[in-house]
Parts: C-alpha cells; structure tokens; sequence
C-alpha cells in the first residue's frame, strides 16, 4: 500500500542538527487530484507519473517537490541504515550522516516565475534517474553511498563499502602479492597459497559474472554458491593438485577479502582496527574494568584471563547443548529438517544471507518458513540460560582460587549481577546483528563466531589444518 506522506512530508535538518518533518500542503492537494485512488496505484506508478510531469513542467514544479519529498525521506533511511549496521563498531551514528547529504530545502517557484538556482544532492539525483533504467530507491541508495562526504566519513572510521566478492573481483594476483609482501609481511608460501587461489575464484566467478552482465543483470556480487565453490576447489585442485572443502575456500577467501578491505581503507586514508578482522571481539564487563589493571595486583589480572577463557568455552558448551538438544527434538517429530535447520543457521550466521536467500537452499519458499524453522529468538533464550547456569558454576570455582570463604559470600551476588549483565550483552548484540546484519557476510558478533566454528566443527571433526 503506498503511504502519501512520503511524497508530501519533507526530512530536512533544524538549525542544531535535528532531524524535521514538513509538511508541504500544496503536495498533498496535488498528488490527491492526480491520485485519487492510491490504493490501487504502486509507488513505481506514482514515481514515473511524477517524473514525466516533472520533465515537461518549469523548474521547481509540485510534481518535482512531491519526487524530492519521497528522497528526503530515503536520504534519511540510508543513512539511518548506515548507522544501524556499522555505527556501533564503528564509533558513529546516523545523526552524523545527516549534515553531509541531507541539505535540500522546498524553495518554490517565485511569483515572478523564477526558481532558485539551488541544486541539493536530491535535485541531482533526480536529474540523473530513469525509472526505465532501475528504481529510485536504488537511485537514491547509490547517491548517497558514494557521495564522497559520505565515502570520506565512513573510511575515516573505518567502512568500505565494497563487498569482499567486488574486492577479490577487482584485484589481480600479482597486485594481492604486492598487498600480503608490503602491509602484511606473510611468509611466501602463504603468499602463494593466497594467489593461486585468487587465480582460481577469477577463473570461476569473474567468469560467470561476465556472463551474468551479458544477460543484463546489474545485481552487485554475492557470496559464491556452493556450486561454484566446488568449481573454485576443481580449478585449484587441476592447476596445483592441492583439494580444499567448499568450507575451507570460502573461509580463506574470506580472510583475503578482509585484509583486501584494510588495505583499500589504509591507502585511502581511512581507519583501520588493529586487531586482526577475524578476531572476535569479546567485551565482557570485567575486560572493560581492565584497562586500570596497572594499578592492581597481579591476581586480578590472572582471574580475569581465566575468566575470559571459561566465558568462551562456557558459550561453547551452551550453543553445543541447545543445538543438540533441539536436533534430538525435531528428529523425534521431523527428522528430515535437520539437515535443513544445521543449514538455516550455517547461512544465516556464517554468511549472513536474508530468510528470502536461505529459504529456497533448504527446499522451503517463504521467508517466515526459515524464520519459524530456525527459531532464532528461542534459541538465543536457551543459550543465554545455560550460559549462565555454566558460567556461573566456573566464575564461583575460579573465584576460590583468589578470595577466602568470607569474602566468596560477599561477592556471590555481585558475581551474579556481571553474570547478567555480560550475557544480556552477548545476547542483545546476536539480536541486534541479526535485525541489521550486513549481508553476505558472516555475522560478527561472539555469539555468531562460536556458533559458526561449532557448526564447522560438527560437520568435519577433523578438519583440514589451518591456511597455508
């Protein structure tokens, strides 16, 4: 159903940065004359409606404010998107966004005919859309995502917005061996290792996206298939008689995207974190507490590195048990979905692909199938309960080793308190990157980490040793 209020209200930004809504009355009286049935129009219909009047009328016309209405309100979507899914890590919000592409003003035509000369990010991208080439919500996505503010902001705190696919696309063997010899210093047989498998990803992948844009598709690159995965495996396996899983090529794949990524951040002046990309970020509450740690005794500092061994290995247990425990379940009832459900979370997790991509992979065809096969947010419940019961357990015997019994008593709730604490914050930063994930990618999060390395685990015990 297509909301009216985008064409006649009006984002723009107040004096200290807030975000305002106007509302332009002389849009809302136009688009309910030309519209009167909007219900049984789509937003595409109103859209190129409104283009072609804008194109045959003067400058500055009520069929181009109610367009640029409707981009206002999606420059103000994108950015907020932008804040959602890298703001967070990243050290930014939405709000900050803002300022840099979201200037246009309602300057109305003047009683003498003349419009303004003014041209804001929205006129410009008006100017340059064809709804017979695309939608304007691509248009407009497009825009402000390369808009160099915007792309100079985002590497300042370290986002590139280039998928690691487009990355290992554009880039040849010899210039990765340039990469991996002068940022990274890795040995040379790593090096070589890397390259033949870049070699390889071309020969399949460049390929078949070749072919694709023959076609005419415009789609942006997607994490390579399972079939084109074992193609990669073939093509390295013919050429240098060394045999890699699907799983195996995709992680080092991965693991050359992302230093790709840091070093296109770096050289272009962007922010890059120092730890490694692949490490996961654990921020439990007693770590925030040990940046004042040269100021206390050395048995603090050894409980808390106790302490962070047993939170992951705790995690571990708990996703193990849950995973299992469910598996056993639907083998009692439907014992032909768990392939499907070992799968579901694979993709969703470790490749960050939406419900929609999962569904037909795992013989489904609605979205809200995967959703209630997968049961994320039950899952994530029965993790974070036996979690705590483990950890608690661990964090009591750990304790005995570095306070008496008196003092043991004391601290038995306040041990409980950080207990909730620190698990709620595992838990809610799995629920917030799965409602805001960046896709086609795997899901970031600790939670994600260890349940995508258990589900590796349990599907190869004895995995092939680590690249090289």
């Amino acid at each position: 159903m297509v909301v009216i209020s985008k064409y006649c209200e009006f984002v723009k930004l107040s004096s200290n940065g807030r975000r305002l809504v106007e509302m332009i009355i002389a849009a809302k009286d136009y688009l309910q004359q030309q519209f009167p049935r909007l219900a049984d129009v789509t937003d595409a219909e109103i859209q190129r409606q409104l283009w072609q009047q804008m194109r045959v009328q003067a400058a500055s016309s009520i069929a181009e404010i109610c367009l640029r209405c409707y981009v206002s309100n999606q420059i103000y979507q994108v950015c907020f998107d932008l804040g959602a899914k890298f703001g967070r890590q990243n050290g930014f919000t939405y709000q900050e966004l803002l300022p840099l592409v979201l200037a246009d003003e309602v300057l109305l035509t003047t009683q003498t005919g003349k419009a303004s000369s003014y041209e804001s990010l929205a006129t410009t991208i008006l100017k340059t859309y064809n709804p017979d080439k695309g939608s304007l919500n691509t248009w407009i996505s497009r825009y402000v995502k390369q808009h160099p503010d915007i792309k100079r902001f985002l590497l300042q705190h370290g986002v590139f917005l280039v998928s690691d696919w487009a990355l290992l696309n554009d880039t040849n063997p010899k210039e990765l061996g340039r990469i991996l010899t002068q940022m990274y210093r890795l040995p040379a047989l790593e090096i070589s290792c890397a390259c033949e498998l870049l070699v390889s990803y071309h020969a399949v992948y460049r390929s078949d996206r070749l072919q694709q844009r023959l076609k005419g598709s415009t789609l942006p690159c997607q994490a390579p298939t399972d079939e084109q995965l074992s193609r990669i495996g073939q093509d390295l396996q013919a050429r240098t008689s060394k045999s890699l899983s699907n799983d195996t090529i995709l992680m080092r794949l991965q693991s050359i995207g992302a230093k790709l990524r840091r070093y296109r951040i770096a050289a272009q002046g962007g922010a890059i974190k120092t730890l490694r990309y692949d490490q996961p970020e654990i921020q439990p509450m007693v770590e925030r507490e040990a940046t004042t740690l040269d100021n206390q005794d050395q048995e603090e500092n050894e409980f808390i590195k106790i302490y962070q061994q047993q939170l992951v290995e705790s995690l571990d247990q708990s996703l193990s048990e849950v995973i299992e425990e469910f598996i056993n379940k639907m083998q009692r009832r439907r014992p032909s979905n768990v392939e499907a459900l070992l799968k579901g979370l694979k993709l969703f997790h470790c490749r960050g692909e939406s419900m929609t991509q999962i569904a037909p992979q795992i013989g489904l065809t609605k979205q809200y199938e995967v959703t209630r096969l997968l049961k994320l947010n039950e899952l994530r419940a029965d993790v974070r309960q036996r979690l705590l019961n483990i950890l608690r357990t661990k964090v009591i015997d750990i304790a005995k080793q570095f306070t008496n019994i008196e003092q043991l008593h004391l601290l038995d709730q306040k041990i409980e308190e950080a207990l909730q604490e620190q698990i709620t914050k595992i838990i809610e930063q799995a629920e917030s990157e799965g409602r805001n994930p960046v896709r086609n990618q795997p899901l970031r999060s600790l939670f994600a980490h260890r349940l995508c390395l258990y589900l590796d685990q349990r599907a190869n015990p004895f995995p092939i040793s680590n690249f090289p």
